[in-house]
């Protein structure tokens, strides 16, 4: 029966293969590649933000220990929750430590979305559908921002659109390798970020209301992945699920912030939804419309719930939904011309064109320097004018991304790290580096000590949050 079922599954694959022709296999390639050159656009535009710092810095350690998943050192290979990225990234940097190198991985699995994506909205309507899923996806400013960014965000929505088309085929196949795929790749994904969790339970509750049951093989193909994968979660949340102070308590003001910041502006959240609302009610009666609608819904809702307890609205965990959200919105970009009445073809054009434009609009603000810091820069600064004897004096905040970049530069002689003490009692002879953030430091304590007994010889920005002053002795 299993050599049966393999061979049925092969000769399917190789007649869609024959029937994908050109033109589609443009419509697939085309919007891949195009997703891949914008975000390689941002690969070098800004230094490494401490995230992304504690990315290249965990995924350094040994296979062993980012293996580990309970009893985790966190000071050392970070949270389990982005463990499975920081595997990926282990191995991946052994292709160069630079920020266009490790940034490229994710790059990668930016590129690799646009197939679920396609194939999803294909599979709802047709292959221009397909094609206009795949290029809302690659043309969104956040899908662009997190394709380009050292973290695991981009192998989440790739896992994302992989699981909600897994779950398609397999409720339309009478086989297990789809649940075995769908139970191993969402195992995985657990581990690239929690909230994966939340996209499982809305595909568990679409196949529930779907009635589109699995047999107990494929039920035990699909359970025991996941049972294994998440039967540590709760361990590992009671161990490290401590309060966030830097995120937003729950409120409609920061939960209308945080859906503007998802969808990369008003005007594109709009024109975008119209679309996802008309593919809706134009494809209500189709039960895969509801799946992308469940995948796209379910985490936004489940995660203002949670938030009533805890705080956990922040936009980049719930980039999960913009692979549903963009098939939703290129269906609906197919469809809406032709609802309620059939339009002419210069309607049908204008149509097109006003959800197209938001997206090129928006386009800027995928390469926007989100986090003001640029420690690359400091760092060289730093390197080529310190001098034998210099202290160096800031918040623990900022030390792990000053020294990863001066790790990198070699600099000689490098400035003697000091306490905020050193400002009640100065050494003279000694200059000194003080580095501030700006929207939390407060120049009239620590600067206004220090000026007590040192003059300011040179005062630099690093990025809007980012200022560092070299103080010298009177």
């Amino acid at each position: 029966m299993g050599e049966a079922t393999a061979r049925n599954g092969l000769q399917e694959l190789g007649s869609t293969l024959r029937a994908f022709g050109w033109k589609e296999g443009l419509a697939l390639a085309a919007p891949a590649i195009l997703l891949a050159g914008l975000a390689i656009g941002g690969l070098d535009l800004f230094s490494f933000w401490r995230d992304e710092i504690a990315s290249v810095v965990f995924s350094k350690h040994s296979v062993r220990e980012l293996l580990m998943v309970i009893d985790r050192e966190r000071s050392k290979v970070g949270l389990a929750n982005m463990a499975t990225y920081y595997l990926f990234l282990h191995f991946w940097l052994k292709l160069g430590e630079a920020e266009a190198q490790v940034r490229l991985l994710s790059v990668v699995f930016g590129a690799l979305t646009v197939i679920p994506v396609y194939f999803l909205a294909r599979r709802l309507a047709n292959w221009p559908a397909g094609l206009a899923a795949a290029l809302v996806f690659a043309l969104h400013p956040v899908v662009i921002h997190y394709a380009y960014e050292a973290r695991g965000y981009s192998l989440a929505m790739l896992i994302t659109a992989s699981l909600t088309l897994l779950v398609l085929i397999a409720t339309e196949r009478r086989s297990a390798w789809p649940w075995l795929a769908y139970g191993v790749i969402g195992a995985l994904g657990l581990y690239v970020h929690f909230f994966i969790a939340l996209v499982i339970a809305a595909h568990a509750g679409w196949v529930l209301a779907a009635r589109r049951f699995p047999g107990w093989l494929s039920a035990a193909a699909v359970t025991l992945p996941l049972v294994v994968a998440a039967a540590p979660v709760p361990l590992i949340i009671r161990q490290y699920g401590g309060g966030h102070g830097w995120i937003a308590d729950l409120s409609l003001h920061q939960l209308w912030v945080t859906m503007i910041s998802l969808s990369g502006g008003v005007l594109l959240l709009a024109a975008l939804g119209l679309a996802a609302v008309g593919a809706v009610a134009l494809r209500r009666r189709d039960p895969g419309t509801w799946l992308s609608v469940a995948t796209f819904a379910v985490p936004i809702v489940a995660d203002v719930i949670m938030s009533m307890w805890k705080p956990l609205l922040v936009a980049r965990y719930l980039v999960i939904c913009l692979p549903p959200f963009a098939v939703l919105a290129g269906v609906g970009i197919v469809s809406l011309p032709r609802w309620p009445l059939r339009a002419p073809a210069a309607l049908r054009a204008a149509a097109a064109v006003a959800v197209a434009a938001p997206l090129l609009l928006a386009l800027p603000s995928a390469y926007a320097d989100q986090h003001g810091q640029d420690w690359r820069s400091l760092a060289a600064w730093i390197a080529e004018d310190a001098a034998p004897g210099d202290r160096l004096l800031i918040r623990r905040w900022g030390a792990r991304m000053l020294d990863f970049y001066l790790d990198r530069s070699d600099a000689d002689p490098r400035p003697k790290a000091i306490s905020r003490a050193f400002a009640d009692r100065p050494q003279p002879d000694a200059r000194v580096w003080l580095v501030l953030r700006v929207e939390a430091d407060v120049p009239d304590t620590v600067l206004l000590d220090l000026r007590e007994h040192y003059d300011i010889v040179e005062q630099r920005e690093f990025g809007q949050a980012l200022q560092a002053f070299l103080l010298g002795p009177r």
